[in-house]
Protein backbone atom coordinates (compact mmCIF):
# COMPACT_ATOMS: atom_id res chain seq x y z
CA UNK A 1 0.00 0.00 0.00
CA UNK A 2 1.22 3.51 -0.81
CA UNK A 3 1.82 6.24 1.77
CA UNK A 4 -1.29 8.10 0.56
CA UNK A 5 -3.35 4.90 0.76
CA UNK A 6 -2.30 4.38 4.36
CA UNK A 7 -3.37 7.91 5.24
CA UNK A 8 -6.78 7.45 3.62
CA UNK A 9 -7.27 4.08 5.25
CA UNK A 10 -7.34 5.69 8.65
CA UNK A 11 -10.53 7.61 7.79
CA UNK A 12 -12.76 4.57 8.25
CA UNK A 13 -11.20 3.71 11.63
CA UNK A 14 -11.31 6.97 13.53
CA UNK A 15 -13.38 10.09 12.84
CA UNK A 16 -10.83 12.57 14.28
CA UNK A 17 -8.28 11.16 11.86
CA UNK A 18 -10.39 12.39 8.92
CA UNK A 19 -8.85 15.82 9.27
CA UNK A 20 -5.43 14.26 9.14
CA UNK A 21 -6.49 12.36 6.02
CA UNK A 22 -7.80 15.47 4.38
CA UNK A 23 -4.64 17.31 5.25
CA UNK A 24 -2.63 14.45 3.87
CA UNK A 25 -4.54 14.66 0.59
CA UNK A 26 -4.08 18.42 0.41
CA UNK A 27 -0.36 18.17 1.13
CA UNK A 28 0.03 15.37 -1.47
CA UNK A 29 -1.94 17.33 -4.09
CA UNK A 30 0.02 20.52 -3.43
CA UNK A 31 3.30 18.65 -3.75
CA UNK A 32 2.02 17.02 -6.95
CA UNK A 33 1.10 20.43 -8.46
CA UNK A 34 4.54 21.81 -7.57
CA UNK A 35 6.21 18.75 -9.06
CA UNK A 36 4.20 18.96 -12.28
CA UNK A 37 5.06 22.63 -12.67
CA UNK A 38 8.74 21.92 -12.17
CA UNK A 39 8.58 19.00 -14.59
CA UNK A 40 6.97 21.17 -17.24
CA UNK A 41 9.73 23.73 -16.89
CA UNK A 42 12.37 21.02 -17.20
CA UNK A 43 10.70 19.65 -20.37
CA UNK A 44 10.87 23.09 -21.97
CA UNK A 45 14.57 23.47 -21.14
CA UNK A 46 15.41 19.93 -22.29
CA UNK A 47 13.45 20.39 -25.52
CA UNK A 48 15.33 23.58 -26.37
CA UNK A 49 18.68 21.97 -25.56
CA UNK A 50 17.81 18.84 -27.54
CA UNK A 51 16.85 20.87 -30.56
CA UNK A 52 20.11 22.81 -30.40
CA UNK A 53 22.26 19.74 -29.84
CA UNK A 54 20.26 17.73 -32.39
CA UNK A 55 21.03 20.23 -35.13
CA UNK A 56 24.72 19.96 -34.35
CA UNK A 57 24.64 16.14 -34.13
CA UNK A 58 22.55 15.55 -37.26
CA UNK A 59 25.41 15.21 -39.76
CA UNK A 60 27.07 12.54 -37.59
CA UNK A 61 24.06 10.18 -37.51
CA UNK A 62 23.05 9.30 -41.09
CA UNK A 63 23.87 5.60 -40.64
CA UNK A 64 21.29 4.99 -37.89
CA UNK A 65 18.64 6.98 -39.73
CA UNK A 66 19.27 5.04 -42.95
CA UNK A 67 18.84 1.71 -41.15
CA UNK A 68 15.43 2.75 -39.80
CA UNK A 69 14.13 4.04 -43.10
CA UNK A 70 15.71 1.44 -45.40
CA UNK A 71 14.35 -2.09 -44.92
CA UNK A 72 16.00 -5.13 -46.54
CA UNK A 73 15.55 -5.40 -50.32
CA UNK A 74 14.13 -8.90 -49.73
CA UNK A 75 11.92 -9.46 -46.71
CA UNK A 76 11.98 -13.24 -47.22
CA UNK A 77 15.08 -15.26 -48.12
CA UNK A 78 15.81 -18.96 -48.60
CA UNK A 79 18.96 -20.21 -46.91
CA UNK A 80 20.48 -23.62 -47.63
CA UNK A 81 21.76 -25.47 -44.55
CA UNK A 82 23.16 -28.91 -43.76
CA UNK A 83 21.36 -30.54 -40.79
CA UNK A 84 24.50 -30.78 -38.67
CA UNK A 85 26.07 -28.95 -35.74
CA UNK A 86 27.63 -26.52 -38.21
CA UNK A 87 24.34 -24.76 -38.98
CA UNK A 88 23.26 -24.29 -35.34
CA UNK A 89 23.62 -20.45 -35.34
CA UNK A 90 20.99 -20.16 -38.08
CA UNK A 91 18.45 -22.02 -35.94
CA UNK A 92 19.40 -20.19 -32.76
CA UNK A 93 18.82 -16.90 -34.59
CA UNK A 94 15.45 -18.22 -35.82
CA UNK A 95 14.23 -19.36 -32.41
CA UNK A 96 15.40 -16.17 -30.69
CA UNK A 97 13.70 -13.97 -33.29
CA UNK A 98 16.93 -12.25 -34.34
CA UNK A 99 16.08 -12.37 -38.05
CA UNK A 100 12.62 -10.96 -37.35
CA UNK A 101 14.21 -8.08 -35.46
CA UNK A 102 16.06 -7.23 -38.66
CA UNK A 103 12.92 -7.36 -40.81
CA UNK A 104 13.80 -10.74 -42.32
CA UNK A 105 11.88 -13.97 -42.73
CA UNK A 106 14.47 -16.71 -43.16
CA UNK A 107 13.33 -20.01 -44.62
CA UNK A 108 15.91 -22.78 -44.06
CA UNK A 109 16.19 -25.36 -46.85
CA UNK A 110 18.04 -28.58 -46.07
CA UNK A 111 20.79 -29.58 -48.49
CA UNK A 112 22.67 -32.89 -48.72
CA UNK A 113 26.07 -31.26 -48.39
CA UNK A 114 27.91 -28.01 -48.91
CA UNK A 115 28.93 -28.61 -52.58
CA UNK A 116 25.33 -29.55 -53.41
CA UNK A 117 24.19 -26.01 -52.61
CA UNK A 118 26.24 -24.43 -55.40
CA UNK A 119 23.82 -25.04 -58.33
CA UNK A 120 20.85 -23.84 -56.26
CA UNK A 121 22.61 -20.62 -55.27
CA UNK A 122 23.72 -19.96 -58.87
CA UNK A 123 20.18 -20.54 -60.19
CA UNK A 124 18.64 -18.32 -57.53
CA UNK A 125 16.66 -21.14 -55.89
CA UNK A 126 18.62 -20.27 -52.73
CA UNK A 127 19.67 -16.77 -51.74
CA UNK A 128 22.44 -17.83 -49.37
CA UNK A 129 23.81 -21.22 -48.41
CA UNK A 130 26.07 -22.99 -45.98
CA UNK A 131 29.16 -23.91 -47.97
CA UNK A 132 32.57 -25.15 -46.96
CA UNK A 133 35.46 -22.88 -47.84
CA UNK A 134 37.27 -25.42 -50.03
CA UNK A 135 34.18 -25.53 -52.25
CA UNK A 136 34.09 -21.73 -52.54
CA UNK A 137 37.73 -21.61 -53.60
CA UNK A 138 37.21 -24.40 -56.10
CA UNK A 139 34.10 -22.82 -57.68
CA UNK A 140 35.87 -19.48 -58.04
CA UNK A 141 38.97 -21.07 -59.55
CA UNK A 142 36.89 -22.80 -62.20
CA UNK A 143 35.02 -19.62 -63.05
CA UNK A 144 31.57 -21.15 -62.70
CA UNK A 145 30.31 -18.16 -60.76
CA UNK A 146 31.91 -15.67 -58.40
CA UNK A 147 31.08 -16.93 -54.91
CA UNK A 148 31.83 -14.98 -51.77
CA UNK A 149 31.98 -15.91 -48.11
CA UNK A 150 29.64 -13.54 -46.30
CA UNK A 151 29.79 -14.95 -42.74
CA UNK A 152 31.72 -17.53 -40.80
CA UNK A 153 29.71 -20.39 -39.34
CA UNK A 154 31.63 -23.21 -37.65
CA UNK A 155 35.12 -24.08 -36.50
CA UNK A 156 35.62 -27.79 -35.82
CA UNK A 157 36.70 -29.44 -32.59
CA UNK A 158 37.77 -32.98 -31.78
CA UNK A 159 34.90 -35.39 -32.28
CA UNK A 160 32.78 -33.17 -34.50
CA UNK A 161 33.69 -35.34 -37.54
CA UNK A 162 34.63 -39.00 -37.29
CA UNK A 163 35.39 -42.01 -39.46
CA UNK A 164 32.93 -44.71 -38.40
CA UNK A 165 32.06 -48.30 -39.26
CA UNK A 166 29.20 -50.58 -38.28
CA UNK A 167 29.67 -52.31 -34.92
CA UNK A 168 29.72 -55.70 -36.68
CA UNK A 169 32.44 -54.62 -39.12
CA UNK A 170 35.83 -56.30 -39.12
CA UNK A 171 37.47 -52.96 -39.96
CA UNK A 172 39.57 -51.84 -36.99
CA UNK A 173 41.83 -49.13 -38.40
CA UNK A 174 41.86 -46.71 -41.31
CA UNK A 175 44.43 -48.96 -42.99
CA UNK A 176 41.71 -51.63 -43.21
CA UNK A 177 39.67 -49.32 -45.47
CA UNK A 178 41.75 -50.27 -48.52
CA UNK A 179 39.40 -51.26 -51.38
CA UNK A 180 36.39 -50.52 -49.14
CA UNK A 181 33.38 -48.26 -49.84
CA UNK A 182 33.47 -45.04 -47.85
CA UNK A 183 30.51 -42.63 -47.68
CA UNK A 184 30.75 -38.84 -47.74
CA UNK A 185 27.90 -36.40 -48.57
CA UNK A 186 29.37 -34.90 -51.74
CA UNK A 187 32.47 -35.14 -53.87
CA UNK A 188 34.61 -32.05 -54.16
CA UNK A 189 34.01 -30.51 -50.75
CA UNK A 190 35.65 -30.30 -47.36
CA UNK A 191 34.49 -33.79 -46.37
CA UNK A 192 36.46 -35.22 -49.30
CA UNK A 193 39.45 -33.15 -48.23
CA UNK A 194 39.09 -34.52 -44.68
CA UNK A 195 38.84 -38.07 -46.02
CA UNK A 196 42.01 -37.49 -48.03
CA UNK A 197 43.82 -36.35 -44.87
CA UNK A 198 42.57 -39.29 -42.79
CA UNK A 199 43.65 -41.77 -45.45
CA UNK A 200 47.05 -40.11 -45.81
CA UNK A 201 47.75 -40.63 -42.10
CA UNK A 202 47.28 -44.35 -42.72
CA UNK A 203 49.42 -44.39 -45.85
CA UNK A 204 46.45 -44.53 -48.24
CA UNK A 205 45.04 -42.26 -50.94
CA UNK A 206 41.59 -41.68 -52.39
CA UNK A 207 42.47 -44.14 -55.12
CA UNK A 208 42.68 -46.87 -52.48
CA UNK A 209 38.99 -46.61 -51.56
CA UNK A 210 35.66 -46.36 -53.35
CA UNK A 211 33.98 -43.06 -52.45
CA UNK A 212 30.17 -43.22 -52.33
CA UNK A 213 28.00 -40.09 -52.09
CA UNK A 214 25.49 -40.54 -49.27
CA UNK A 215 23.74 -37.89 -47.15
CA UNK A 216 24.50 -37.73 -43.43
CA UNK A 217 21.01 -38.89 -42.34
CA UNK A 218 21.31 -41.96 -44.65
CA UNK A 219 24.85 -43.01 -43.70
CA UNK A 220 23.91 -45.01 -40.61
CA UNK A 221 21.38 -47.12 -42.51
CA UNK A 222 23.76 -47.50 -45.45
CA UNK A 223 26.40 -49.00 -43.14
CA UNK A 224 23.83 -51.13 -41.33
CA UNK A 225 22.56 -52.59 -44.63
CA UNK A 226 26.06 -53.13 -46.01
CA UNK A 227 25.75 -50.60 -48.83
CA UNK A 228 28.95 -48.92 -47.60
CA UNK A 229 31.71 -50.16 -45.33
CA UNK A 230 32.48 -46.90 -43.57
CA UNK A 231 31.37 -43.26 -43.42
CA UNK A 232 32.89 -39.93 -42.53
CA UNK A 233 30.13 -38.72 -40.23
CA UNK A 234 29.42 -35.26 -38.89
CA UNK A 235 27.79 -34.52 -35.56
CA UNK A 236 25.10 -35.05 -34.39
CA UNK A 237 25.03 -38.25 -36.49
CA UNK A 238 28.16 -39.49 -34.71
CA UNK A 239 26.26 -39.30 -31.44
CA UNK A 240 23.09 -40.83 -32.91
CA UNK A 241 25.12 -43.78 -34.22
CA UNK A 242 26.87 -44.22 -30.90
CA UNK A 243 23.67 -43.96 -28.81
CA UNK A 244 21.86 -46.48 -31.02
CA UNK A 245 24.91 -48.77 -30.84
CA UNK A 246 25.21 -48.92 -34.61
CA UNK A 247 28.72 -47.55 -35.09
CA UNK A 248 32.25 -47.83 -33.86
CA UNK A 249 34.64 -44.90 -34.26
CA UNK A 250 37.78 -45.78 -36.22
CA UNK A 251 39.39 -42.32 -36.33
CA UNK A 252 38.70 -38.74 -35.29
CA UNK A 253 38.99 -36.70 -38.48
CA UNK A 254 39.57 -33.29 -36.90
CA UNK A 255 43.04 -33.87 -35.48
CA UNK A 256 46.60 -33.14 -36.58
CA UNK A 257 46.55 -30.86 -39.65
CA UNK A 258 42.73 -30.62 -39.49
CA UNK A 259 42.56 -29.66 -35.82
CA UNK A 260 40.28 -26.65 -35.18
CA UNK A 261 39.71 -26.25 -38.91
CA UNK A 262 37.18 -23.77 -40.24
CA UNK A 263 34.62 -26.11 -41.77
CA UNK A 264 31.68 -23.98 -42.95
CA UNK A 265 30.50 -20.48 -43.70
CA UNK A 266 27.60 -18.71 -45.34
CA UNK A 267 28.03 -17.78 -48.99
CA UNK A 268 26.23 -16.00 -51.81
CA UNK A 269 26.95 -15.05 -55.38
CA UNK A 270 28.58 -11.71 -56.08
CA UNK A 271 25.52 -10.80 -58.16
CA UNK A 272 23.10 -11.37 -55.28
CA UNK A 273 25.33 -9.47 -52.86
CA UNK A 274 25.43 -6.40 -55.11
CA UNK A 275 21.64 -6.45 -55.53
CA UNK A 276 20.86 -6.98 -51.83
CA UNK A 277 23.35 -5.12 -49.59
CA UNK A 278 20.80 -4.27 -46.88
CA UNK A 279 19.38 -7.80 -46.87
CA UNK A 280 22.85 -9.23 -46.47
CA UNK A 281 23.75 -6.76 -43.70
CA UNK A 282 20.56 -7.65 -41.81
CA UNK A 283 21.31 -11.38 -42.13
CA UNK A 284 24.91 -10.89 -40.97
CA UNK A 285 23.84 -8.91 -37.90
CA UNK A 286 21.28 -11.50 -36.82
CA UNK A 287 23.65 -14.44 -37.38
CA UNK A 288 26.50 -12.73 -35.52
CA UNK A 289 24.16 -12.02 -32.61
CA UNK A 290 23.33 -15.73 -32.40
CA UNK A 291 27.01 -16.65 -32.58
CA UNK A 292 27.86 -14.27 -29.73
CA UNK A 293 25.05 -15.79 -27.67
CA UNK A 294 26.41 -19.29 -28.31
CA UNK A 295 29.90 -18.15 -27.31
CA UNK A 296 28.53 -17.06 -23.92
CA UNK A 297 26.12 -20.00 -23.58
CA UNK A 298 27.01 -23.15 -25.60
CA UNK A 299 23.88 -24.85 -24.26
CA UNK A 300 22.03 -22.89 -26.96
CA UNK A 301 23.43 -25.34 -29.53
CA UNK A 302 22.24 -28.39 -27.59
CA UNK A 303 18.80 -26.82 -27.18
CA UNK A 304 18.54 -26.07 -30.91
CA UNK A 305 19.77 -29.42 -32.27
CA UNK A 306 16.56 -31.42 -31.54
CA UNK A 307 14.56 -28.79 -33.45
CA UNK A 308 16.17 -29.49 -36.82
CA UNK A 309 18.13 -32.75 -36.58
CA UNK A 310 15.52 -34.79 -34.68
CA UNK A 311 18.11 -35.99 -32.19
CA UNK A 312 16.68 -36.75 -28.75
CA UNK A 313 17.24 -33.97 -26.25
CA UNK A 314 18.97 -36.37 -23.87
CA UNK A 315 21.43 -37.36 -26.59
CA UNK A 316 22.17 -33.74 -27.51
CA UNK A 317 24.03 -33.40 -24.23
CA UNK A 318 26.77 -35.69 -25.58
CA UNK A 319 27.19 -34.08 -29.00
CA UNK A 320 30.65 -32.72 -29.83
CA UNK A 321 30.77 -29.41 -31.61
CA UNK A 322 33.31 -26.68 -32.14
CA UNK A 323 32.97 -22.91 -31.92
CA UNK A 324 30.97 -20.44 -33.96
CA UNK A 325 33.14 -17.38 -34.69
CA UNK A 326 31.12 -14.23 -35.33
CA UNK A 327 34.04 -12.86 -37.35
CA UNK A 328 36.12 -14.52 -40.03
CA UNK A 329 39.75 -15.17 -39.18
CA UNK A 330 41.66 -14.75 -42.44
CA UNK A 331 44.64 -16.67 -41.04
CA UNK A 332 42.44 -19.71 -40.42
CA UNK A 333 40.82 -19.26 -43.81
CA UNK A 334 44.26 -19.22 -45.43
CA UNK A 335 44.96 -22.50 -43.66
CA UNK A 336 41.98 -24.10 -45.41
CA UNK A 337 43.12 -22.66 -48.74
CA UNK A 338 46.63 -24.05 -48.23
CA UNK A 339 45.28 -27.52 -47.41
CA UNK A 340 42.99 -27.46 -50.45
CA UNK A 341 45.96 -26.59 -52.65
CA UNK A 342 48.24 -29.16 -51.01
CA UNK A 343 45.68 -31.93 -51.53
CA UNK A 344 45.20 -30.98 -55.19
CA UNK A 345 41.70 -29.60 -54.75
CA UNK A 346 42.99 -26.36 -56.25
CA UNK A 347 45.34 -25.95 -59.20
CA UNK A 348 46.74 -22.72 -57.76
CA UNK A 349 46.67 -20.88 -54.41
CA UNK A 350 43.27 -19.37 -53.58
CA UNK A 351 42.68 -15.63 -53.80
CA UNK A 352 41.20 -14.83 -50.38
CA UNK A 353 40.68 -11.17 -51.27
CA UNK A 354 38.14 -11.97 -53.96
CA UNK A 355 36.49 -14.78 -51.98
CA UNK A 356 35.52 -12.83 -48.87
CA UNK A 357 32.90 -10.07 -48.87
CA UNK A 358 33.86 -6.91 -47.03
CA UNK A 359 32.69 -7.15 -43.43
CA UNK A 360 32.18 -10.93 -43.66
Amino acid sequence: MTWLGEQLGRIADDMPERDLGARAIEIHQRRRRNFMALAAAVVVVVTVLAATIGVRALPAEPRAAARLSSPPEQSTIKVGVVPSVESAPVFVALTKGYFKEEGLTVKPVFISGEPAAVPSVISGALDLAQTDYATVFRVNERGMEKFKIVSSLHQAAQGSFAMAVNTKSKIRTVTDLKRKRVAIPNLGGLRQLALTAVLKRAGLTLNDVVVVETTDPEMLDAMNKGHVDAALLAEPFVTVGRETKRIRIVDDAMTQELANLYTAGMTATDKWIRANPRTLAAFQRALAKAQRLIASDPQQVRDALPLYTKIFKAWAAGVAFGSYPAKLDLTELQRVADLAHAYKFLDRPADLGSAVVKGG
